[in-house]
């Protein structure tokens, strides 16, 4: 696991000067090691976290003729098979790493090594004698990587701060990505805060020579195989067993995140099957007894015999930790649980380098209620035989009940049912952003729609999954979990995440997922009996924090009422009085909860982002002008 960073500029090659900081704001990514390779027209470099192969593993790592190098952040989880497959066809190793099976899968196949490899990275791969970079991610985003391009200059790294360090970079920001932000409390896609900074979407590579670059998907969510039921309780548990597995190696010890839910305590189960020795797992939950998961993890513990530790998080956590915290994600992120996500990962951390996690069997496997048609669709249907009288009723509707309005909408115009996902999913909507003053309202429209309309099939339940998959899963979830766990130097392994467990999910109809009375069917019939009973009855609860009681809290409300007053504000993003009327008192933020603190982050991260040092403000100092 590290972090990586670099430059390539045909016309000016760059010097170990002008790597150096975008490797050093990194170092939270990889305390142990770095590493650089400088030679016209390309620098690159690494911060090290040593997981496999603590001696020999540092990078830059070499073909054995030296022209080809590479840099990689992440883990190759199949490299044991790799590496014995290459050793019989006459490749010599030097190290036993699994980044080294990169370059002499290149030696074979070139930007084909891609679908060979079974793991969660980013890497920078160069070719002294093509004169070529090749840039690539895995399949599900679970690595992040960002690109720039500055005239005849190509920038990348792990973190987008890294490329900040660069005076040249024009860092204006992209007003749509920040409507996006502001839409769904995350930027999707290829978005980032600045126009001129792109992220490389999952499952893409970038391949860059001197006067051309091409850019494409070397792997497509949308390409699932054909449905099939046969033998499927069997298949997913012989499919999920492999992937915790191979999650299992290192020459480290693999620890557990156990939540207490389904598919952390699945997860936890079966690596504890594959250990010789009890493993450590981590629990983290909340004051408020509604929101705290701690029993149930603790069933769990028991059950295995795990070394198991505990903390609760409050809201003087937000206080104490946010603006290092939105430092560390780079992009604005609404989503609240980032701040037990750090404080999780800095327990972790304290004994191990390596966590497993459960993410990713919601979205798999049917966790959420928003991917069930929705009881009025059975409305719907009926009006969807008379569109006029749809029209004419949704106006009425819409005055007390939205999402009926929305569904009879969609009743009298069919070919935009993804807007019902959509109001689902989004937390401003276009309307709510123009009546605040925002100059923008952003791309999720078309994002939604083209990913509604690219989902190979029918099924609902799985379409509604699909786009999730290429935006909530990569962007938000998987993008916080890789930034706050990096920032305390541990590295989180997620099963789930295999693209094996992936295209499998993508065969199970959606009906053996959810239905209105179950969640996540499948997959409690192959390994639910693997669980104590009160995880398999238990309700549902995502690793979230109780949001619409912290905002009230006299301490941190007393900050959020200074929006008005906020930097945000100042720079002219927002009216006023549009933002006053949100936060007026604490009753009114806690109904319009995850809306102010989507504009709470953002007014934050606006204060924090162009920073190239932590801050070390709590949130009142930084926010004591105002309060």
């Amino acid at each position: 696991m590290c972090g990586i960073a670099g430059i390539l500029d045909f016309q000016k090659p760059p010097l170990l000067a002008d790597l150096k900081p975008m490797v050093d704001i990194q170092s939270h990514r990889g305390p142990d090691a770095e590493g650089f390779l400088v030679e016209s027209p390309l620098a690159m470099g690494m911060r090290r976290l040593s997981i496999i192969d603590l001696a020999g593993g540092d990078q830059p790592i070499f073909s054995e003729d030296k022209s080809l190098s590479v840099v990689m952040n992440g883990e190759i989880f199949n490299y044991v098979e790799l590496m014995d497959w290459l050793v019989q066809h006459g490749h010599k190793f030097s190290t036993k790493s699994d980044t080294e099976v990169l370059v002499h899968l290149c030696e074979e196949h070139g930007p084909a090594l891609l679908p060979k490899l079974n793991g969660m990275f980013a890497f920078a791969l160069w070719n002294r004698k093509s004169q070529s970079l090749l840039l690539a991610r895995d399949r599900m985003g679970v690595k992040p990587l960002y690109y720039a391009r500055m005239g005849s200059r190509w920038l990348f790294a792990s973190e987008l701060k890294s490329l900040l360090t660069q005076g040249g970079l024009d860092a204006e920001l992209d007003l749509n990505a920040i409507a996006d932000y502001l839409r769904l409390g995350y930027i999707p896609r290829e978005g980032t805060p600045y126009l001129r900074v792109r992220k490389l979407l999952p499952g893409h590579y970038l391949f860059i020579r001197e006067n051309q670059f091409d850019m494409r998907a070397w792997w497509d969510l949308a390409a699932a195989p054909p449905r099939s039921g046969d033998r499927a309780e069997r298949l997913l548990e012989e499919e999920f067993d492999d992937a915790v597995k191979l999650r299992m190696r290192g020459d480290v010890p693999v620890a557990s995140f156990l939540s207490g839910g389904l598919d952390s305590s699945l997860v936890t189960i079966t690596a504890q099957k594959e250990s010789s020795v009890p493993i450590r797992t981590f629990n983290l939950g909340f004051e408020h007894t509604e929101f705290d998961e701690k029993p149930y993890a603790a069933a769990v513990a028991r059950l295995i015999g795990s070394n198991h530790a505990e903390m609760s998080a409050s809201p003087r956590d937000a206080l104490e930790h946010l603006p290092l915290l939105l430092w560390h994600m780079d992009e604005p992120m609404g989503d609240s649980s980032i701040i037990p996500n750090y404080l999780i990962s800095r327990m972790a951390a304290k004994h191990v380098k390596v966590c497993l996690s459960g993410l990713g069997g919601d979205e798999l496997f049917g966790g959420y209620a928003r991917y069930l048609d929705p009881g009025p669709g059975r409305i719907r249907q009926v009006f969807q035989h008379a569109p006029g009288s749809a029209r004419r009723l949704a106006p009425l509707v819409d005055r007390y009940h939205y999402h009926w309005a929305e569904e009879l909408r969609i009743a009298s115009s069919p070919s935009m049912a993804w807007r019902s996902y959509l109001h689902r999913i989004q937390i401003f909507d276009a309307r709510s952003l123009e009546n605040l003053g925002f100059p923008a309202a952003g791309h999720t429209e078309e994002i939604v729609e083209s990913l509604w309309n690219r989902f190979p099939g029918t099924d609902s339940i799985s379409r509604r999954q699909f786009i999730d998959q290429q935006t909530y899963l990569p962007d938000q979830i998987l993008a916080l979990t890789d930034r706050m766990s990096m920032a305390n130097s541990l590295e989180v392994r997620v099963p789930f995440m295999d693209y094996r467990l992936v295209r499998f999910a993508q065969r199970v109809p959606g009906g053996l997922k959810q239905n209105a009375r179950d969640f996540k069917i499948l997959l409690k019939r192959s390994l639910g009996r693997r669980c104590p009973p009160e995880i398999l009855d238990r309700p549902k609860w995502g690793f979230d924090t109780p949001l619409s009681r912290w905002v009230q809290e006299p301490g941190l409300f007393d900050l959020i009422r200074t929006l008005p007053e906020g930097t945000a504000v100042k720079q002219e993003l927002f009216r006023p009085d549009a933002i006053r009327a949100l936060v007026q008192d604490a009753p009114t933020a806690g109904r319009y909860a995850r809306r102010v603190w989507n504009l709470f982050v953002l007014d934050i991260w606006l204060q924090v982002h162009r920073r190239l040092a932590p801050p070390r403000e709590t949130l009142s100092e930084l926010l004591g002008a105002y309060a």
